[in-house]
């Protein structure tokens, strides 16, 4: 007799309509790429695209969280119908965040400076704008799975949602008896089960964990093995980008380096380097192009 538990019907995916998607997605040219993110030199490494999680990475100082918001002022700008729910403590107080995000919008200071601070009205405008984009999350929740599934709840179909948790050691980890590394594994796999059953895509910023200096007295380029926690960062996550700012006094030169991208449709492991403007804080295209992470770290 044999030993083979029979499947049930039903329990496999309907062939017939997988068939019909396919076919969908080769009448209108392919596998969709993700949106641009606002610079042409870094869309063919890194796209966004629904569905998918990303986690941001680099040194402290590195202007992870400076770059992702000014790529998701991108992505409003050019499809406004999308909602970005952030927690993002180390942004604190809200208006503080608020500012930083109108600047973006706005492309000038909003307080004095060496450039043309915005006027009243350019500040009513910018914040109106960015108030119709972005939302915050309530601060007591502080677990990463509680933080998206409320964040998920804000989506109504009709509207491109976007969720950023930043810093990730600054949330409440509960781990019940599970070591580090199992914990960090489990909580990622609960994170994809999210992006994948909305119309979101996550973002999660993370540092690296302490890493020894060069001999020059340089700080090398973190790799995704080099996340605080686990190397599940790795495994799990949909794309890496890595963002390294160069120490050098008075440099404002900052790299992007896709470290990993799952899907080749969504784009290419790559890196660029784009100017960073201390004003505004925006991002401009890059005067060179550099190697790829696995290059740098000799």
């Amino acid at each position: 007799m044999s030993n083979v538990v029979p499947i049930a019907r039903g329990a496999h995916v309907n062939l017939g309509q997988l068939f019909t998607e396919g076919l969908k997605l080769y009448r209108t040219g392919g596998l969709p790429r993700g949106q641009s993110t606002g610079w042409p030199c870094l869309d063919p490494h890194y796209t966004v695209l629904t569905k998918q999680w990303t986690v941001v990475t680099g040194f402290p100082g590195s202007g992870k969280s400076e770059w992702l918001d000014a790529m998701l002022v991108n992505l409003a700008e050019a499809e406004p119908s999308w909602l970005f729910a952030i927690y993002s403590p180390e942004n604190y107080p809200v208006a503080t965040h608020l500012v930083k995000l109108v600047e973006k919008r706005v492309r000038k200071p909003f307080g004095a400076g060496p450039t043309e601070r915005m006027s009243e009205a350019e500040y009513s405008a910018g914040a109106s704008w960015v108030l119709e984009h972005f939302l915050w999350l309530d601060p007591e929740l502080r677990t990463p799975d509680s933080l998206i599934a409320t964040a998920l709840s804000y989506g109504d179909g009709a509207r491109k949602l976007g969720v950023v948790l930043d810093p990730w050691n600054t949330l409440d980890h509960e781990r019940n008896g599970m070591s580090e590394t199992d914990y960090v594994s489990y909580i990622l796999t609960e994170v994809t089960k999210l992006a994948r059953s909305s119309s979101a895509h996550v973002w999660l910023v993370a540092h690296p964990a302490k890493i020894q200096r060069n001999k020059d007295g340089a700080r090398p380029l973190p790799t995704p093995y080099d996340i605080a926690g686990s190397a599940a960062w790795y495994a799990k996550a949909d794309n890496i980008v890595c963002v390294h700012r160069d120490q050098a006094e008075g440099s404002q030169d900052v790299e992007i380096h896709v470290q990993k991208v799952r899907f080749k449709h969504v784009g290419t492991v790559g890196a660029v380097t784009r100017k960073y403007d201390r004003a505004t804080g925006r991002y401009f295209e890059p005067m060179r192009s550099v190697n790829s992470y696995a290059d740098r770290r000799g």
